[in-house]
Parts: C-alpha cells; sequence; structure tokens
C-alpha cells in the first residue's frame, strides 16, 4: 500500500525537524499559516504567517532540542495528526510526553494551520516556563 502524500510531506518534515533542517520544514507551510500551541507557557499562543511560524519552530527547536520520535501518522487530503515523543532537558527541567500535532492541509499539499497539544499539558507548561 501507497502511504498518502500528505504522510509522507509530513514524515519528511520530521526527518528534517531531527536533522536541524528547518529551511526544509519552512516549504511545507502557505505563506499565511497558522500555528496554535496551547498551554499557558513561553510558547503558547498563536503565530500567524510562515515567517512568524518559523520564529517560533526556531525557539522551540532551541529548547528542547532537534529530535521528535514519531509514533502514529493519518493523513487524508485535507488533514493530517501526527503523534510525537518528545524528549528533551533544557535549563535543569525535563520534557519526557507524547504530542498531538493536527494539522490543516491545501490542495497543493501545503500546512495551512498546526497544532501542538501535548498529552501533559501541566509538564510541558513547566518545561517551557
Amino acid at each position: 500500500m501507497t502511504e498518502h502524500p500528505n504522510a509522507v510531506a509530513v514524515r519528511r518534515s520530521f526527518e528534517a525537524w531531527n536533522t536541524g533542517r528547518l529551511d526544509v520544514i519552512r516549504e511545507y507551510f502557505t505563506e499565511d499559516v497558522v500555528l496554535h500551541f496551547a498551554g499557558n507557557n513561553a510558547m503558547s499562543g498563536t503565530y500567524r504567517g510562515r515567517d512568524a511560524v518559523m520564529d517560533a519552530l526556531a525557539r522551540a527547536s532551541q529548547g528542547w532540542g532537534p529530535h521528535a520520535e514519531l509514533e502514529a501518522l493519518l493523513a487524508s487530503d485535507d488533514y493530517v495528526i501526527a503523534f510525537f515523543h518528545a524528549i528533551s532537558e533544557r535549563d535543569g527541567k525535563t520534557l519526557d510526553l507524547v504530542l498531538a500535532e493536527p494539522m490543516k492541509v491545501n490542495a497543493e499539499g501545503k500546512v495551512t494551520e498546526i497544532w501542538f497539544l501535548a498529552n501533559d499539558q501541566r509538564g510541558y507548561d513547566q518545561f517551557w516556563s
């Protein structure tokens, strides 16, 4: 069975994240992409536009380092959801949780909207606070 093209693109973006290639990830976003970080922490909020989203992802990559283990990936023509395990240390704090990353995708396979939702929001908030 062939993997859905949107799943392939997201899988490639995770590979890019894990190798520090944010420039590759940028190409998967529309100009007007919207990113939502849930919670009450330094990363929380809504980022609008590719430049703002890339700035937020650059901050995040400095905070938890370039590694996220993809656990599950579901894709259709309009949506993708990735579940991934994130482990990191920063400023004496440890992050060890699973995030759900639902995404809206346009007809060209570019991400138009994305959310980061942690299975342990309190732990995620503590890590980024």
